[in-house]
């Protein structure tokens, strides 16, 4: 099989694969850890999965199983052994991998009767063989649904939270985006301070081109005394501020951690 050569830009554009020795050398470098990765494989498998016997059977790496005739599950493809030892059991003509290859055609309903023998891509010289250039863009799309913007916005209110109360508030909040409206972000009132801008928060609306719109939401809060928070940053402070409130002020009707 030729090899192939992915490249963002047409043949007719500056890239430098295009340069016959750029791209001889690379060649000549990726068939080079071709056949060290062929030895390394062949070295893990048994002779017997990669040399034939007179008759042409060989043994599965995996399944262990032998016979001179094998079957690929992806393409329905009839492969001599000699084929598939070749080929260090990848499919000759799809490249299916050595869990699609079987000694029988069992998903057939013919038993494999219809099933044509597979072409395998030799080539006389691979050193001569012309590259087929295919033009791909393989670099990452950014997709902002909107899951990823509201997660985004989220991580911007942490930001903006100077105290626990704060930070509760912006896990607490609701934020919906809307495509024509934008951002809706309604703040919990007792958790999130009367007046306090989101700096951040619409700092990253504006980088996403979103307009914002701000409400308040009263809903139960999480814990009693959310002024706790305003006095401290620390959560590890906090939750010991707050089991303290609970064990002085609180009922019994819920059990601690430490006591579950």
């Amino acid at each position: 099989m030729p090899p192939i050569v992915e490249t963002f830009a047409d043949q007719q554009a500056g890239c430098p694969v295009l340069d016959p020795e750029f791209l001889q050398r690379a060649l000549s470098l990726a068939r080079d850890r071709a056949l060290q990765v062929r030895a390394k494989i062949s070295a893990d498998w048994p002779r017997r999965s990669t040399k034939p016997d007179l008759s042409g059977v060989v043994r599965h790496p995996l399944s262990h199983d032998e016979s001179a005739v094998w079957f690929c599950l992806h393409c329905d493809g009839k492969i001599t052994g000699a084929q598939i030892a070749q080929n260090l059991w990848h499919c000759p003509g799809c490249g299916a991998s050595p869990l699609d290859i079987f000694d029988t055609p069992f998903w057939s309903d013919d038993h494999g009767k219809s099933f044509q023998p597979v072409k395998s891509h030799v080539a006389v010289d691979v050193d001569r063989d012309e590259p087929e250039f295919q033009i791909v863009d393989n670099r990452p799309k950014l997709d902002l649904n909107e899951e990823k913007t509201i997660l985004l916005i989220r991580s911007a209110l942490l930001d903006d939270a100077t105290n626990i109360s704060e930070k509760l508030g912006a896990l607490q909040a609701e934020i919906s985006v809307d495509d024509e409206t934008g951002v809706l972000i309604a703040l919990e009132e007792d958790l999130w301070a009367m007046g306090k801008e989101p700096v951040q928060a619409l700092a990253v609306a504006e980088l996403l081109g979103l307009e914002v719109d701000f409400a308040s939401s009263w809903s139960t809060i999480p814990f009693a005394w959310p002024g706790l928070g305003e006095m401290t940053s620390s959560t590890t402070e906090y939750t010991q501020m707050m089991l303290d409130g609970y064990a002085q002020y609180g009922g019994l009707t819920n059990k601690s951690p430490k006591e579950s």
